[in-house]
């Protein structure tokens, strides 16, 4: 089985719903990509929407994963202004090329994110095994098609284990 690793950062819950929701389901380990200075209530998200419309990088804290440890990094990461969120960027600058395998996601209000996986795909320099667009109002409903879907893609690119028969184990 590989081992995985999911990363995202999510400032209003949305993205961390989806990061949680997939590392169950992987058997992945976790880790949150937070900033050094929280963008916090409406000035916040103002920042939030001029860091991401001008491609800014802000300063990161430390993370406890390194992607170079995994075959496969599910990036997640929630859409700021039709862009990648600039916290997500700033990750990417600094571990987008370690990974050898890379599956995104991404979470919005509406639209944007074809335009957030082409940056995804440039900043690792890897075509994504997989990619999952939700907004929010599917995450609210339950988007559980959506994931199934996913993570099925994600399975079927793993080596398959061999199965070990013992005379305990009964023919399937």
């Amino acid at each position: 089985m590989s081992k995985i690793l999911v990363v995202y950062h999510s400032r209003t819950g949305y993205t961390r719903r989806v990061a949680l929701d997939l590392a169950g389901r992987l058997g992945a380990d976790l880790d949150v990509i937070r900033i050094v200075q929280p963008m916090d209530g409406p000035v916040g998200y103002a920042m939030c929407a001029i860091e991401a419309f001008w491609g800014l990088a802000p300063a990161l804290r430390r993370q406890e994963k390194d992607p170079a440890d995994y075959d496969l990094v599910v990036i997640g990461t929630p859409v700021w202004f039709w862009s990648l969120a600039s916290p997500v960027r700033s990750w990417l600058e600094k571990f987008g090329r370690r990974g050898k395998r890379f599956a995104f996601f991404c979470t919005m209000g509406g639209s944007g994110a074809g335009r957030v996986f082409a940056t995804m795909k440039e900043m690792t320099g890897h075509a994504p095994v997989a990619t999952l667009a939700l907004t929010d109002a599917e995450i609210d409903a339950t988007a559980r098609a959506k994931l199934d879907a996913f993570v099925r893609v994600i399975r079927a690119g793993e080596p398959r284990r061999k199965t070990v028969r013992t005379p305990m184990h009964a023919p399937a």
